[in-house]
């Protein structure tokens, strides 16, 4: 594709100025790309009923034509054009989570470009609960596909910065509101069978789903495909266990691999970054699990010109579904125990 003026629109998270959204929500209208903060990540939207503007979202994104795309709206109302029907469950789970980080997987009504859903017969959809992204989505007064404003193979980005290290020159305006408030992408839960089925993990557990739905959170099945993890899969250590065993085998294998010429990172929370040498990212604070999980992928980022990448994981230290996804993505878990 050919190489684009990325700008840069500053814009207050919680008050956003009526004037910017309208005039990014025209040229959304018009086919273009615009990225925006969302309350997970930041999100790369399009037109949903333009395919030429669909078409160029998945290349500015590199992303395989098969992964389907998330319908992003500002309303239950405007779901049901899009859908051929809304499940009991779903309307359940829409009234507690909607707006909010949970995206549900319909039958199509079919209506959309086929590169919306990947060729599928279904269609994912939620409402951002977002000042910046709910009124730019209602400034547009269209349906809005949004996956993550990042090149595909690449993690999630929560700043706008993270946009534009990867999209400069992709895509067409960002919109800065600042660090996302979650920092972990939307659960994907597909209600199309005869049982839900947790397609991605993300901000709401499934135990939450469990509760609402009426079912014992061990019958809700995941088959979980994580493709933002493939740029660490052949660098990132996670070494689990009590902070002190966990301090002293992270340093033991920094010391290693500088013996073999290799550069590693170290990432931990913040009142321990004093326990490492060399280059190290504090990220959340120690029993604070949300806010590890709001910096994760701003402190990999941070380190992905290292060789290596080890990740502290004492107790407590990230909530399950940033646990599994770093467990998902390492291409080794040690784990440690206190030797008592």
């Amino acid at each position: 594709m050919g190489i684009l003026t990325t700008a840069v629109w500053l814009i207050d998270a919680v008050r956003p100025d009526p004037a910017v959204l309208a005039e990014a929500g025209a040229l959304l209208r018009k086919g273009k790309l615009v990225a925006f903060p969302t309350e997970t990540v930041y999100g790369l939207g399009a037109n949903a009923l333009d395919a030429e503007a669909v078409g160029a979202l998945f290349a500015a994104k590199g992303r395989p034509a098969d992964n389907p795309l998330t319908l992003h709206l500002a309303g239950v109302e405007s779901l049901t054009p899009y859908v051929a029907e809304i499940p009991a469950a779903a309307a359940g789970l829409m009234e507690i989570f909607w707006p909010g980080p949970l995206t549900i997987v319909f039958k199509s009504a079919g209506i959309l470009p086929r590169a919306v859903t990947g060729g599928l017969d279904t269609i994912a959809a939620r409402i951002p609960a977002h000042p910046v992204a709910l009124g730019l989505i209602r400034a547009a007064r269209i349906p809005v596909v949004a996956p993550s404003a990042n090149l595909s193979g690449r993690p999630s980005p929560t700043t706008a910065a993270h946009v534009l290290d990867d999209l400069a020159g992709r895509i067409h305006i960002v919109l800065d509101g600042g660090p996302t408030p979650i920092g972990i992408e939307s659960t994907v839960l597909d209600l199309t069978g005869k049982s839900p089925v947790i397609l991605r993990p993300g901000a709401v557990a499934k135990e939450e789903i469990a509760a609402v739905v009426g079912v014992a959170a061990e019958t809700i099945r995941e088959a979980f495909t994580e493709r933002n993890a493939d740029w660490l899969r052949s660098r990132l250590i996670l070494v689990e266990g009590p902070a002190g065993p966990a301090a002293q085998e992270i340093v033991r294998l920094y010391e290693r691999f500088a013996l073999e010429n290799k550069t590693a990172g170290i990432v931990t929370r913040k009142e321990r970054v004093s326990n490492y040498p060399g280059p190290v990212v504090g990220c959340g604070r120690a029993g604070d699990a949300r806010s590890a999980a709001a910096g994760i992928y701003a402190a990999l980022r941070q380190l992905e010109n290292m060789d290596v990448i080890l990740v502290e994981s004492a107790p407590g230290d990230f909530e399950p579904v940033v646990r599994e996804r770093l467990r998902r993505a390492a291409f080794q878990v040690i784990g440690v125990r206190d030797a008592r």
